[in-house]
């Protein structure tokens, strides 16, 4: 069972509690926020408060946001881009984002994605959409099949 809340610090406040919520940036090999440091923008060692960070949820959190709906098996309702950090993807929406926009980007991220399996850390990777491509292909089948219905 997944604990009541995440079992990471807070790189802004040092708080060891970060309840229903978790900040993780896409950029930095390792660092997290708790909801207000990430609401006041606070940034700390090498980071840059310009890195897109993903939301994570905890299980409460999923809870609540999911409501009686099935629950996702990943640990957030929504994946932001870690190339230039546009919120509000499904998966299938983010492979394909990633795709035609940055398909040729080489910045270091880490993949939303790998960052919403329960107890995952992944490390920065170079080529996002050979990630994708390889390592999330049925997200992009997913989003295929949404938005073409048999008629």
């Amino acid at each position: 069972a997944m604990s009541l809340h995440w079992d990471v610090n807070c790189d802004g406040c040092g708080s060891t509690s970060l309840n229903h919520y978790r900040f993780k940036c896409l950029r930095c090999p390792d660092y997290d926020l708790c909801r207000m440091c990430h609401e006041n923008g606070v940034s700390a060692g090498m980071h840059d408060r310009r890195h897109p960070f993903q939301c994570l949820l905890d299980r409460a959190a999923r809870e609540l946001h999911f409501a009686g709906e099935p629950m996702a098996d990943l640990c957030a309702d929504s994946f932001t881009c870690p190339v230039c950090g546009n919120l509000g993807h499904s998966a299938g929406e983010l492979v394909k984002h990633v795709q035609t926009q940055h398909r040729s980007d080489r910045t270091s991220v880490i993949c939303p994605l790998c960052v919403a399996v329960p107890s995952a850390h992944p490390n920065r990777l170079n080529n996002i959409a050979g990630h994708l491509a390889v390592m999330h292909p049925s997200s992009i089948l997913r989003s295929s099949a949404d938005e073409n219905p048999p008629s």
